[in-house]
């Protein structure tokens, strides 16, 4: 059986104070022959420095500034691993999670990709296992999502202190238009069977990466490792993460057109899937154009669905002046010592 090397992508901006973290964690989960590309995307602080601290195993690629998408595809020529994985620079890996992995997928040379559940962990030290669920919000069990799972330890070995876990092999392309499974810092690649495939959207700045696992996905079956290999640090500083409804639900409708609906055969056979997933969008990106009293922009929104509560239509056709005063209005009478929800 031929080992499979890893090369690891790890895009930083303005990380100084965060990014050793997250390179000992990869140091500890590799072999000596694999290689850590860390991508500073123009970085204004000390990340530089940090980084060169870690030169003798550590690859530093300057970028232009174009967010964690952009970061990540410059990043991609330098890889020269079988496998490619990426971190974020704010969060770090558990020590066996390439050698789970690495180990999997040496055993099912028909699996393209891995990812798994992770834990999330605040500076103040409050940890919340399997957090992939605030996700995806699917309360299906695995073998209903993606297809009927098995041990791991019946495919390979497990190290001492892993318990043992469920892996579920299948296709992740239409999961992934429903809803969001694939977590970053989770997933590993094969590098050249992904082929084209493997690229970062780099003109959003949210969900860049969902664009590059959807178009995996379609290329061939993922695994998907029920257990937390990984861990999501919450922290005072901005994450990409961290923005607005809009941003987000404008990225996702983005998405869904040059991805899933761009595909024929697809669309012939998930028409109604696809248009489903941009109902939702529409409907959530209009409830949060309404709530700051944006009513021309909502009103396009709603035009789109196909059941608008009436309640949104009705506000909707408030000039934006008059939207905005009555939500105000709202805000204060909630807050008032005086209003009639304090008695």
């Amino acid at each position: 059986m031929s080992r499979l090397r890893v090369s690891v992508i790890i895009p930083t901006y303005n990380r100084a104070h965060l990014i050793a973290r997250a390179i000992r964690s990869t140091i500890a989960a590799l072999d000596a022959d694999d290689e850590i590309i860390v991508v500073d995307d123009a970085s204004t602080d000390r990340t530089a420095a940090v980084v060169s601290a870690y030169s003798d195993r550590v690859r530093y690629v300057l970028a232009n500034h174009g967010g964690a998408g952009a970061a990540r595809n410059c990043g991609l020529p330098h890889a020269t691993g079988d496998l490619v994985a990426f971190l974020d620079s704010d969060d770090e890996w558990d020590a066996d999670k390439i050698r789970l992995q690495r180990t999997f997928l040496e055993h099912r040379p028909d699996v393209l990709f891995c990812c798994s559940n992770f834990r999330s962990k605040t500076d103040d030290g409050v940890v919340e296992p399997g957090y992939l669920i605030h996700w995806h919000k699917n309360h299906q069990p695995w073998d209903e999502i993606l297809g009927p799972g098995a041990w791991y330890s019946s495919i390979a070995a497990l190290p001492s202190h892993r318990p043992d876990f469920r892996v579920h092999v299948g296709s992740f392309f239409l999961r992934e238009l429903q809803t969001d499974y694939m977590a970053t810092t989770t997933v590993i690649i094969r590098r050249k069977e992904a082929g084209d495939a493997l690229r970062f959207a780099d003109d959003i700045r949210i969900s860049e990466d969902k664009e590059c696992f959807a178009r995996v996905a379609r290329v061939g079956p993922g695994a998907y490792f029920d257990a937390d290999l990984s861990t999501q640090w919450g922290h005072s500083g901005p994450r990409v993460s961290d923005t607005n409804h809009f941003a987000l639900t404008s990225a996702k409708l983005l998405l869904i057109d040059r991805i899933w609906a761009a595909d024929p055969a697809f669309a012939a056979a998930h028409g109604s899937e696809i248009e489903r997933a941009k109902q939702q969008q529409y409907l959530k990106r209009a409830r949060w154009l309404l709530a700051r009293g944006r009513t021309t922009e909502a009103r396009q929104d709603l035009r789109h669905l196909h059941h608008a509560p009436l309640s949104f239509r009705a506000f909707a056709v408030l000039p934006e002046p008059l939207a905005r005063g009555a939500i105000a209005l709202r805000k204060w009478l909630h807050k008032s010592p005086h209003s009639a929800a304090a008695y």
